[in-house]
């Protein structure tokens, strides 16, 4: 009897145990394993320098320089030049944002590459975490590149080379 009493107790002692840790480890929405996170909001605008109209299909790139599962992120301008990235990251990290034409001439000419840092203490907080380890949604708006568009050859190195001329023959 006393056995069957304490095989019993200890089923019922486990099955609190574990209902307690599921209710308390996960929440509805999200599960948080300890890793402090932050998700942010980058806007902006890319333009021609010389006609100041914008360029469509520009790739804004975020590099990571952390090692995390993070990772890079991509995303091309519209028809207006306008472009939205969202990511999440680290909180307190500042972010590498950069400006290139992949696709060559398609957009209309073929522009230098740019790049701008995104400091995170520049950026407004939208949204308050939840007090955990997610510590809300941070934006930044005006994240605006000027690209220079190159001459039909490329990127020019050096001296620009001699026209040649065909010299007549004197009589």
């Amino acid at each position: 009897m006393k056995k069957v009493a304490i095989k019993n107790y200890g089923k019922i002692l486990t099955l609190l145990f574990s209902l307690l840790g599921i209710s308390t480890g996960c929440e509805i929405i999200r599960c948080e394993y300890g890793v402090p996170s932050a998700d942010y909001i980058i806007k902006g605008k890319v333009t021609d320098r010389e006609s100041q109209k914008p360029i469509k299909n520009i790739a804004i790139i975020r590099k990571s320089h952390t090692a995390t599962y993070f990772g890079n992120d991509t995303v091309r301008t519209d028809f207006r030049g306008d472009f939205e990235m969202k990511f999440t990251e680290f909180p307190g990290t500042d972010h590498w944002i950069f400006a290139e034409d992949l696709d060559g001439t398609g957009n209309g000419g073929l522009y230098a590459t740019d790049s701008i840092k995104v400091d995170w203490s520049q950026m407004k907080k939208v949204k308050k975490g939840e007090g955990n380890w997610y510590d809300g949604i941070f934006e930044k708006k005006d994240v605006n590149f000027i690209l220079t568009q190159y001459n039909q050859f490329g990127p020019m190195y050096g001296v620009m080379s001699a026209e040649y001329k065909e010299m007549k023959e004197e009589e």
